[in-house]
């Protein structure tokens, strides 16, 4: 994939949590909070994540720093793959 995992992240927040900005308009290390996600809409997003790259998260693999930002995320992603 030519595309970096973070930006694959962005484009796959913004479009299954339906956040009303672009996907460059998230920060990578910026709390997904900032950007109004909340634990509902993480819970959404592991499951699209699993989906999507294709890995299988354990329940101690949610943690609230993991869930905390882009950078987190990818860092989860790539522990898994």
């Amino acid at each position: 994939m030519s595309e970096s995992l973070e930006s694959q992240l962005k484009e796959l927040i913004v479009e299954r949590l339906f956040l009303d900005i672009a996907p460059e308009e998230i920060e990578t290390d910026a709390p997904l909070s900032d950007y109004g996600v909340d634990s509902f809409l993480l819970l959404e997003l592991i499951v699209a994540l699993e989906e999507v790259f294709e890995v299988k998260f354990e329940q101690s693999d949610i943690t609230a720093d993991v869930l905390k930002s882009v950078a987190s995320l990818a860092a989860l992603v790539k522990s898994k793959k």
